[in-house]
């Protein structure tokens, strides 16, 4: 499976960077820089260039931080200073007449509203135009908070069974509270959908109380056999964290059978088995770690983003690790929410912001949950 990441910018897509690109385009100062156009939405001093190579080229969707700034500011209705400041670089001087008497102010607005009509993600009549100032903001709005990324193709690579499939799905459609019945007798005729959720769910304990792994394995390979990707990764990744006593060799096996049917976490366990040692050669390659977790980057696996933040923070680059974390935390992932919380607080001094990703940390799905979110909360307090 291979997610082909568009980049914001491309087409009538109504983006930051797009905004940015129309700001640009329609100012007096032919010399508007991108950092100073974003710099005056967000009402900061400084950004990064890592920050507008991602945001402002459009390779991803504005970051968390980056959103809630916004979203404080327009909900206290805060932001006349910002907009004056993106007026001044669109008339080229110091604006300090009424925003609504802009005409570059409505040239951009006009522009962007182009894009708008083209936007096929945009529904009809989205934007009534007001007047010029709140129309803009509303505009922002869209584009920073409400604007979706990624958008991906897959091309899928997994063999699809259609009749064990629609098996499945009548059970999971249709069947009340005999499901889990259903889905073991379905088992029992060796159908892969069921096996895999039948594994997920032994692993989980939600069948008997507490987590059965043996069972789970044994789910778990009736599907790996069956080309089930997930099936095949999980029966490497039960014998790599020793849950169950399997040998190197089956797990071996398995785990590159996974990524032959295009599993983002199997590139990623690939990874760490060479970080690790954990490989034919029983040898540390962390040129070959970096390599598979990039790979499974590519695919959107976040645990990877994780991964390739700790070599570098292994290697003493805070800094270059944090870029990766903050990937990863923007696709809601706990641990990296509470890590770039604790970059914040501790090496940036920046309580404010180290509360938000805490905050964000401990709002994830229980089981996705990171274990030091509440305890990170309360040192915050």
């Amino acid at each position: 499976m291979k997610k082909n990441y568009l980049k914001m910018n491309d087409g009538n897509y109504l983006s930051l960077g797009n905004v940015i690109n129309v700001i640009k385009k329609v100012s007096n100062n032919k010399n508007a820089m991108q950092t100073e156009i974003f710099c005056s939405i967000f009402g900061v001093n400084n950004v990064g260039t890592t920050t507008i190579n991602n945001y402002c080229i459009g390779i991803r969707a504005i970051g968390l931080e980056y959103r809630e700034l916004f979203k404080k500011k327009y909900e206290k209705n805060e932001l006349e200073d910002n907009i004056r400041s993106v007026v001044s670089i669109l008339e080229n001087k110091i604006y300090d007449d009424d925003l609504n008497k802009s005409s570059k102010l409505e040239e951009a607005i006009n522009e962007l509203l182009t894009i708008v009509s083209n936007d096929p993600h945009i529904e009809k009549d989205r934007f009534i135009k007001e007047d010029n100032y709140h129309t803009f903001i509303e505009l922002l709005y869209y584009a920073i908070l409400e604007n979706k990324q990624p958008i991906y193709k897959q091309d899928i690579n997994i063999k699809i069974n259609k009749d064990e499939l629609e098996e499945y799905m009548k059970i999971k459609l249709y069947m009340g509270h005999s499901h889990i019945s259903d889905l073991i007798e379905l088992a029992n005729k060796n159908n892969m959908y069921a096996c895999a959720e039948l594994g997920s769910m032994e692993y989980d304990g939600l069948i008997n109380g507490k987590p059965n792994y043996e069972k789970s394995y044994e789910y778990y390979l009736k599907a790996a056999n069956k080309n089930h990707p997930k099936g095949c990764w999980m029966v490497a990744n039960l014998i790599l964290n020793k849950k169950v006593d399997k040998n190197f060799d089956t797990m071996w096996k398995y785990l590159n059978k996974s990524i032959e049917l295009g599993s983002a976490a199997g590139y990623n366990t690939l990874g760490l088995c060479y970080k690790r040692g954990i490989n034919q050669e029983n040898k540390v390659d962390l040129e070959k770690a970096k390599y598979y977790f990039n790979l499974s980057s590519e695919l959107g696996d976040t645990f990877a983003f994780n991964n390739l933040g700790k070599l570098y923070e292994e290697d003493n680059d805070i800094e270059e690790a944090i870029k990766y974390y903050k990937i990863s935390a923007d696709m809601g992932n706990s641990w990296a929410l509470n890590k770039v919380g604790e970059y914040y607080r501790i090496v940036k001094k920046d309580l404010d912001t180290a509360y938000m990703y805490y905050k964000k940390a401990d709002e994830c799905p229980i089981s996705e949950r990171s274990k030091f979110a509440k305890f990170n909360l309360a040192k915050y307090y």
